[in-house]
């Protein structure tokens, strides 16, 4: 039986719309059947990123604050709320190739956040799947998730907090009903960065089965 595949990216570029444009032309390049299914991992400069529309549902931000303290606000290609990103924020996007029945969006967070939590138990945080779409720790979040697919593709991305300014965080995001305080992830685990985490997923991956390639990308 062959192997699965997947393409894995470590991008350097830390420019937010520069990061999310070539989210969109990875999801593109899936979609069209010229790339393998990809993992990426990525990290943005401080901004904050929402979601294509504000709903009740989801968290927003504190625009005024957001103004008065030149965060630039960036526009994914997915929906949800706002989340935070700086340099202490790690981003990991699964895009898979999809056929057969229609997958819940509950179910796809799941499937692809159980690769990342698999990571973060070996490196000694507790981390566990919150439906719909968390991963926490201790009654804590440390990861947040956002999807959107075709008939052919999924994409599902989420935020890992590493080691984040959650003061800043705090001061300009407004979280959804009934989500717990956030935490950095490094406060359950200090040697963890993403270095570590990368690494991680990488042998969980292989552990799983897959034929992983890694690329570098500038």
């Amino acid at each position: 039986m062959t192997a699965r595949e997947i393409q894995v990216y470590f991008d350097n570029e830390r420019d937010p719309s520069s990061n999310l444009k070539r989210e969109s032309e990875l999801f593109e390049t899936v979609d069209r059947g010229d790339s393998p299914e990809t993992l990426r991992f990525w990290v943005n400069s401080r901004c904050l990123v929402r979601g294509k529309a504000r709903t009740a549902r989801y968290g927003w931000y504190h625009e005024d604050r957001a103004g008065e303290l030149n965060i630039p606000v960036v526009e994914r290609s997915t929906g949800g709320g706002v989340v935070y990103n700086d340099e202490g924020n790690l981003n990991w996007s699964f895009f898979f190739k999809t056929s057969g029945p229609f997958v819940s969006p509950t179910t796809a967070f799941g499937q692809a956040s159980a690769y990342i939590i698999s990571a973060l138990k070996n490196l000694g945080v507790e981390a566990s799947f919150a439906p719909p779409n968390r991963i926490d720790v201790s009654g804590r979040k440390i990861s947040g998730m956002a999807a959107r697919s075709t008939v052919k593709t999924l994409l599902v991305h989420g935020t890992l907090l590493l080691n984040s300014n959650l003061e800043e965080l705090n001061l300009l995001c407004v979280p959804p009903p009934g989500c717990p305080p956030v935490s950095n992830a490094s406060e359950f685990a200090k040697e963890i960065d993403s270095n570590t985490v990368v690494r991680e997923v990488l042998a969980v991956l292989r552990e799983a089965g897959f034929q992983v390639r890694t690329e570098d990308v500038m």
